[in-house]
């Protein structure tokens, strides 16, 4: 391990100890050339990994409503049915009541 490397880990520490996620990033984001090829390739896949998430995180809330809006609209077609059937219904009867 390279003393330039050792010394961006220390840094890295320190935004970790301090639970600084914000200044750890940023940290990461300024330094990434400075990390040997394999430990940048881990530090992009991270931030890939983690706006991945982000970015569909809302996406099954979305598909949620969705199927739940489509079966709000199917029981209002049953119940629509249901009503139009027994207005049928009263209807005939009271023209075969007349």
């Amino acid at each position: 391990m390279s003393d330039t490397f050792l010394d961006l880990y220390n840094q890295l520490l320190a935004y970790a100890d301090k639970n600084d996620e914000q200044g750890a990033r940023k940290f990461l984001i300024d330094n990434l050339q400075k990390f040997p090829e394999a430990v940048q390739d881990k530090i992009t896949f991270a931030f890939f990994e983690e706006a991945l998430t982000k970015s569909t995180a809302g996406m099954k809330e979305v598909a949620d409503m969705q199927e739940q809006g489509l079966d709000a609209m199917n029981q209002l077609d049953k119940a629509k049915k249901i009503i139009e059937d027994e207005i049928k219904v009263r209807d005939l009867r009271k023209d075969l009541t007349k």
